[in-house]
């Protein structure tokens, strides 16, 4: 059987005890509809910590009843083989961990319908280097497809399209704190570097981008050093973005970054099934995308017509959804030249 695996632990931050998903306190899960789910309550932090599911924020010591559809535990609580598992149902309402034995230590769990696929961009971009015959290998590929789409959104602002844009910004690091929020309006993170030393004296390292299954294998999440790694969670309210190893204390760090942000009005996505755009125009972004690159390529110089003509195509058909769709009543309108 294939399911995620989430490793909890029970910590106290200061306030009480609280249940660390993966290392972070009380994290906010996205589990999707008909997915499998295990809950590993094996550390001895957990003894004494049963982790169950409600349909009601702290569940029972919230007035509310134990979740159990699709739910199976197994073990003790604190013991090797102990967990809770969950095959997410359809049409699951929005759930919420807890302690049985305990107030507070839970947190929430979003359960969105696997119908609707919500893409990294990293994942965006390769399927842009795939539809344009290519593979993107490295960093420059990377970044020669923010370029791209940077211009791609400068493109649509002529045609009267304004959706969002990319700007540059600086986190300062505070040694032994590994996670940090991004603005409200942030979409996605593109291009990550850790910064050391100022003017003449400045270096910036690039960060390995990690999947969640990648962090959640670091046994040692606590390991303090010079950072080299970052993990990006876009969470229902906001979007995170941890470091490992945790930074210490022996330099001054600061992240620089580059990010998707939200403009026009528009909601960045946070909170919602898709991230950045109208589902309608995640074609056209990709398909615009594929067309930037092949331009800067010779070698696929034959797709460059074709590509073109699909981004065209779906520009309008997403567009077109746009247009007001009310009928409307033609009537001639006479004019009479009167002789002299």
């Amino acid at each position: 059987m294939t399911y995620t695996n989430y490793t909890i632990t029970v910590v106290n931050p200061g306030s009480g005890n609280v249940y660390a998903i993966n290392g972070t306190n009380q994290l906010t899960l996205s589990l999707t509809e008909g997915g499998t789910y295990r809950f590993d309550q094996s550390d001895s932090s957990n003894s004494g910590h049963p982790l169950r599911f409600s349909a009601t924020s702290n569940g029972t010591h919230g007035g509310g009843t134990e979740y159990t559809t699709g739910v199976t535990t197994a073990g003790t609580p604190g013991s090797s083989g102990a967990y809770t598992e969950i095959v997410v149902a359809t049409d699951a309402p929005t759930l919420y961990y807890y302690c049985t034995n305990h107030s507070g230590m839970g947190g929430t769990v979003n359960t969105p319908t696997s119908a609707v696929v919500t893409p990294e961009l990293s994942e965006l971009f390769e399927e842009a280097y795939e539809r344009a015959g290519l593979q993107m290998r490295n960093g420059y590929d990377l970044r020669t497809a923010r370029r791209s789409l940077n211009f791609l959104t400068l493109e649509w602002q002529n045609r009267g399209l304004n959706l969002f844009t990319i700007e540059s910004g600086t986190i300062s690091v505070t040694a032994g704190t590994e996670t940090y929020t991004l603005p409200s309006d942030t979409i996605d993170i593109l291009e990550h570097q850790i910064r050391t030393g100022t003017g003449t004296n400045q270096i910036d390292t690039a960060l390995e981008r990690i999947s969640v299954a990648t962090y959640a294998q670091q046994t040692n999440k606590k390991t303090e050093g010079r950072p080299t790694q970052i993990f990006v969670q876009r969470l229902s309210t906001e979007t995170k973005v941890t470091l490992w190893p945790v930074p210490d204390s022996t330099t001054t760090y600061t992240i620089f970054y580059y990010r998707l942000k939200g403009i026009a009005g528009l909601s960045s996505g946070v909170g919602s099934t898709i991230n950045f755009v109208p589902p309608r125009f995640v074609p056209c972004l990709v398909s615009g995308l594929a067309y930037y690159i092949a331009m800067k390529r010779p070698e696929v110089a034959a797709r460059v017509a074709p590509l073109k003509q699909e981004y065209e195509f779906q520009f309008e058909l997403a567009a077109g959804e746009d247009e007001e769709t009310a009928s409307i009543k033609f009537v001639p309108y006479n004019t009479f030249m009167l002789g002299a």
